[in-house]
């Protein structure tokens, strides 16, 4: 997955789920029920306070304030509610309309260095949305230091800047970000402060993945494989695209993934060379390449692997030569890595060399690393393209993908294989290894649909 998407959920996909998967969750994590309802996994308390500590290191000369999202609506109706990566990797809050605030060098008389503002509980409203976690049950729930009403933040607002005139919190950028709900609350206090951006910062924290991350990371890598294991099982000529998205998503669901990461990929014959295609409604024919890109987000954490299925179970001799060129590509990647050492676009010039010196050409005689339009790959986690500092080397800890890909719209011929690997002292591990990748274990997969 080439970009990050806003996740949406395929209500057909939900409907399928008891005629597509087997009853019964095969989630591997350890979960916690919370007392109001919401479901905690992997991610203790204590981690969430300690990343905000390291935050606080990081402005010792200012204070951090960040508004979470707020529910929305659409015709009426409310969606699910997905919180801010930013704001989810803080505090583990999965409530609407929370406001976060860390004072480095603490305020008022108990010095107090992180204030959690939540709505107010609505018991008339949560008979129709389910409970919430209020400010009175907050501190013990979250382990922050000081739960308070939302309605209080603007009376806190000046004793938390009695020492200090810096803010950091996320600026909004790109043509909308004057109508944004950040720049809205960036508005309630600029005034008179020097307000700094804190993405930086906080990318530079998620970069690394702790072990609680690694684990999300890899049961969603774990769901992920499920469903390209269905896909290769069911796929045949005829078939709609859409329902292959059906497959996916009931897939995702009823292994305890509530969602994706992005919206599925699912691209045929000529969609098959358009990157970003989210249609997906085209029938499958005779001959297609099918490129199914797809990630599950298991409890925010996302995973993002793609493989190319040939429709009719086996590659034709043209298309067997581009799979393995791009095959041939992420290799290379793979064995020029070193950890500490490498930076995502050396590895991009890599698998770009590599293809640049194959004998293979386009129809018109181009070499075709001029088809690889592409990065090769991109951080993984918290979002489908994580962040980080791609000029930086990349050191254990790190999650990233490696995902060649040729698009040939003459020939209607598009192959994009993506993994997702792990940074360690010793090299990269790859998380998704099980998901068959050599063309004759691609067509071994499929061949296994016979006997369903």
């Amino acid at each position: 997955m080439r970009r990050h998407l806003i996740p949406r959920i395929l209500i057909v996909g939900a409907a399928l789920v008891g005629l597509l998967v087997p009853s019964g969750s095969t989630g591997t994590v350890a979960q916690k029920a919370s007392p109001s309802g919401k479901t905690l996994a992997g991610i203790a308390p204590e981690e969430y306070r300690q990343r905000r500590e390291r935050l606080m290191e990081l402005v010792p000369e200012g204070i951090v304030l960040l508004s979470g999202k707020t529910e929305e609506e659409e015709n009426e109706v409310e969606q699910k509610f997905r919180q801010r990566s930013y704001f989810m990797y803080l505090t583990g809050v999965e409530v609407p309309g929370a406001i976060l605030a860390l004072i480095p060098k603490g305020y008022g008389p108990e010095r107090v260095r992180e204030v959690l503002f939540l709505p107010s509980r609505n018991p008339a409203r949560e008979r129709w949305t389910g409970p919430k976690v209020g400010p009175e049950e907050a501190v013990p729930e979250f382990g922050v230091e000081r739960a308070l009403p939302t309605t209080a933040f603007e009376s806190e607002l000046p004793k938390m800047l009695e020492h200090t005139k810096v803010v950091y919190t996320v600026i909004p950028s790109g043509p909308s970000a004057r109508f944004s709900r950040e720049q809205a609350f960036l508005e309630r206090f600029r005034q008179g402060v020097e307000v700094r951006d804190v993405r930086p910062l906080l990318a530079e924290l998620r970069r690394i993945k702790s072990p609680a991350e690694l684990a999300l990371l890899r049961e969603a890598v774990r769901i992920t494989a499920e469903a390209h294991r269905e896909v290769a099982r069911a796929l045949r000529p005829g078939m709609f695209e859409y329902e292959l998205e059906a497959l996916v998503m009931a897939t995702f669901l009823k292994n305890g993934a509530r969602r994706a990461g992005f919206p599925p990929i699912i691209g045929s014959g000529p969609n098959s060379t358009i990157l970003h295609y989210q249609a997906n409604r085209r029938q499958i024919a005779a001959g297609d390449l099918v490129v199914v890109d797809i990630g599950a987000e298991y409890e925010y954490y996302t995973a993002d692997i793609t493989r190319t299925y040939p429709a009719s179970g086996r590659f034709t001799e043209r298309q067997r030569q581009i799979y393995a060129l791009v095959l041939g590509a992420q290799k290379a990647a793979e064995a020029a890595f070193r950890p500490g050492q490498t930076t995502m676009r050396e590895l991009q010039e890599v698998a770009r060399r590599f293809m640049r010196e194959s004998p293979l050409r386009s129809r018109d005689g181009q070499t075709l690393d001029r088809f690889f339009i592409h990065g090769l790959g991109h951080y993984v986690g918290l979002d489908v393209h994580d962040v980080g500092d791609y000029s930086k080397p990349l050191v254990p800890g790190v999650v990233i993908t490696i995902e060649p890909g040729i698009y040939l719209p003459e020939e209607q011929i598009g192959v994009r294989i993506e993994d997702m690997y792990l940074v360690t002292e010793t090299g990269l591990v790859k998380l998704s290894a099980n998901i068959p990748s050599a063309p004759e274990e691609v067509e071994r997969w499929m061949a296994r649909r016979a006997a369903r």
